[in-house]
């Protein structure tokens, strides 16, 4: 009895953590980062955690710090170093404490629920401000702006954390519901992916449509399964047919979205421009990487790095173009250098390894993990590493109930 009480107040405590940390996701930064500390503390009173398992995140997690650990010696602005530095121990922590916890099926059936209904709720608030402004922020899509989103106005995390929801709750509903709880999750799932085109975020749409693709491949010359890939196939290409004609957000930003590539593939790189600035960030990257090959410039001044090139070869662009690579490998080449960066895909592949499968599912949600890093430093904010690890740690802890 004594046992059975001890086990219902465990799963209680860690269903109650993640639910907090999820939804400090959206209401303060502050409780994210305490959370993120927090929710590791049960591990050290966990006698039957997997050292295994727990080992290759510590590994991974110290291979990817690593570079950045070492740059503090020579970064001079020790503040942004201090910076990159906190937003990268959730990295350890978060999947840490959720692989740990071994979560029971109805925990986690629990979780992945909340997060749904967290993440449907964060939609329609955006959905409910866009209406109280949809002429003016609908007439901004064609100057490459969108709708308010939550996570500090972040859409392009936001709209990374959709997809990750929609593949986990996806997953989930085949995996352990009832009649009712397919009906409600389906109905969730059609809204997201909705949502998704209404929104028009690159970076979530890319990561939806890479997942469709892989599956509907899987499905027609792996799987055998015609019939269904090709259904897939059709639905999809009649869904986004009509999402084109009837979401007007979604169609300025396509348009947006051609005009800009042909106005920097021509060499054009006019103010403003989304992503020809996130070309030249590219370009940045890898001419300080290869001034600086070995130990890179440091991650506390890759900023003032950026803006020297920018004065060198744009000087024209503004101050709010002048970011950091837009890729997180790129990132690590300029802070640490190529050495840093070779050190830092090691460590990625020991934390990602959580999903490496054949398994469909895994596969899926193992590209959506990474695109946003390929395409965007997304590690290099608080938001992108909740994210990234929470998607690593209830994926893992999804596909070990498929096994």
């Amino acid at each position: 009895m004594n046992d059975l009480l001890k086990n219902s107040i465990k799963h209680h405590w860690q269903l109650v953590l993640i639910t907090l940390l999820i939804i400090s996701l959206f209401i303060s930064r502050a409780g994210l980062s305490i959370l993120s500390i927090i929710i590791i503390l049960p591990v050290f009173f966990n006698q039957k955690k997997n050292i295994h398992e727990v080992k290759k995140i510590v590994i991974g997690f110290l291979l990817i710090i690593l570079p950045l650990l070492l740059s503090f010696f020579w970064s001079h602005n020790k503040q942004l170093w201090a910076i990159a530095f906190t937003n990268k121990i959730p990295l350890l922590t978060i999947p840490t404490a959720l692989i740990s916890f071994n979560l029971k099926n109805n925990t986690l059936k629990r979780i992945i629920a909340i997060l749904a209904l967290t993440v449907t709720t964060a939609c329609i608030w955006s959905l409910l401000y866009f209406f109280n402004n949809s002429i003016a922020i609908t007439n901004s899509y064609l100057v490459a702006k969108v709708m308010p989103t939550p996570l500090d106005d972040d859409h392009i995390r936001f709209s990374w954390l959709i997809v990750v929801t929609i593949i986990l709750l996806i997953q989930q509903l085949l995996l352990q519901s009832s009649k009712y709880e397919k009906i409600i999750g389906s109905f969730l799932v059609v809204f997201l992916i909705g949502f998704l085109h209404f929104l028009a975020a690159k970076t979530g749409l890319v990561c939806l449509y890479a997942s469709i693709a892989i599956f509907i491949f899987y499905n027609i010359f792996l799987h055998k399964n015609k019939k269904w890939g090709f259904g897939l196939l059709l639905l999809i290409i009649g869904f986004s047919s009509i999402a084109y004609y009837s979401f007007t957000t979604l169609r300025n930003r396509i348009q947006y979205v051609v005009w800009d590539f042909k106005q920097y593939t021509a060499g054009k790189f006019l103010n403003g421009s989304a992503d020809g600035d996130r070309i030249l960030s590219f370009k940045a990257a890898i001419d300080i990487a290869n001034t600086h090959p070995f130990i890179g410039v440091g991650f506390g001044d890759l900023k003032s790095e950026i803006n020297n090139w920018h004065q060198q070869h744009h000087p024209q662009s503004e101050e709010y173009e002048r970011f950091n690579p837009t890729n997180e490998w790129l990132t690590y080449a300029a802070a640490s250098g190529w050495v840093g960066m070779i050190i830092f895909s090691i460590g990625m592949y020991f934390i990602c390894s959580f999903l490496i499968s054949k398994n469909i599912f895994a596969i899926c949600l193992l590209t959506t993990t990474l695109l946003p890093i390929i395409t965007d430093d997304s590690l290099e904010g608080q938001f992108g590493v909740a994210i990234f690890s929470l998607a690593i740690s209830l994926g893992y802890s999804l596909l070990k109930k498929l096994n």
